[in-house]
């Protein structure tokens, strides 16, 4: 206990640059401040604080114990706020920004009953394919592919993502089925190209033939578009499983080049690193990781599909 009090007079006075400042913060008496760093740096066997008769600053040894303290306080005030929001009822206006594939695919289908449980939060859903700021434009969760490389962010992994190459019963009795990639110089290819950039995304087959130069018969910016272009005979698509599943199982799709086939980045679910998660938020997050976590079908490697 006299740690953790020696703990909180030296933050406080760390913040203030004043034992009279902190004190009153703390509600002890200034002496009560500067006995307490007393006993920490006797402890420690350095100096913390450079002292004068007007101020104190931090010696080189006692920002970085302060970096650590701090560190340790916010943990435990965060714990604390962590237990009291447990007991609200999530309720307010999310909003949350998601791919429009991964929206009208994985999303939506869940949406109901998220609903049902949860009837005080109210969603506020953006379709969009550009990477968004989160911080910038006020957004609680987004759905994000690939590395997270914002420190302000915090991630929860969803699912590897993976394609495969389909088409149509009627066009492979047209055309035939290819046996390798390099056959698919002599196939029709629908082709995808990012929205934000106008960039045809490459197909996810493995080496040596990830570097292919495909056809680009059909190119589209939606991958709905890309299905049923697929599903309507006009070529060879490169889908997430978890679009052309309803349609392989229904038998308007059949998946070729399988085992040629390798996984093609991540989904996560972002959110701002707000020390505190607030209940909205949580409940959004977890009921979406274990729906997803549920649906494991969804992200199958497309060699698992033929067997």
């Amino acid at each position: 206990m006299d740690s953790l009090a020696s703990l909180f007079a030296f933050v406080h006075a760390a913040e203030q640059q004043s034992y009279v400042a902190a004190a009153r913060i703390a509600g002890v008496s200034p002496s009560a401040i500067g006995k307490a760093v007393a006993r920490l740096e006797r402890r420690l066997r350095v100096r913390l604080f450079n002292r004068t008769t007007r101020s104190i600053s931090l010696t080189e040894e006692g920002a970085v114990l302060y970096e650590r303290y701090k560190r340790i306080i916010d943990d435990m005030q965060d714990a604390e706020a962590t237990v009291l929001q447990s007991r609200e009822r999530p309720r307010g206006r999310l909003r949350v920004s998601v791919p429009h594939i991964v929206g009208h695919h994985l999303l939506m289908p869940m949406l109901p009953a998220f609903a049902e449980r949860f009837p005080e939060i109210e969603l506020d859903v953006d379709f969009e394919d550009r990477v968004i700021d989160l911080v910038a434009e006020g957004l609680d969760v987004v759905v994000r592919s690939g590395e997270l490389a914002d420190a302000r962010l915090i991630a929860r992994h969803l699912g590897d993502q993976h394609f495969v190459v389909c088409g149509s019963p009627d066009y492979f009795e047209r055309h035939g089925q290819p046996e390798t990639p390099d056959d698919l110089s002599r196939h029709a290819c629908i082709r995808f190209k990012y929205p934000s950039s106008g960039r045809v995304a490459p197909w996810a087959l493995r080496a040596p033939y990830e570097r292919l130069l495909l056809p680009r018969s059909l190119t589209f910016n939606n991958t709905d578009a890309g299905l049923r272009a697929a599903q309507g005979g006009l070529g060879l698509a490169h889908l997430p499983v978890y679009v052309a599943q309803p349609a392989m199982r229904a038998g308007t799709l059949i998946p070729v080049l399988t085992s040629f086939m390798v996984p093609f980045g991540s989904l996560s679910l972002v959110w701002p690193s707000n020390r505190q998660l607030s209940p909205k938020v949580r409940a959004f997050v977890d009921f979406v990781v274990g729906n997803c976590a549920a649906r494991a079908d969804a992200f199958r490697s497309a060699a698992s599909l033929s067997r």
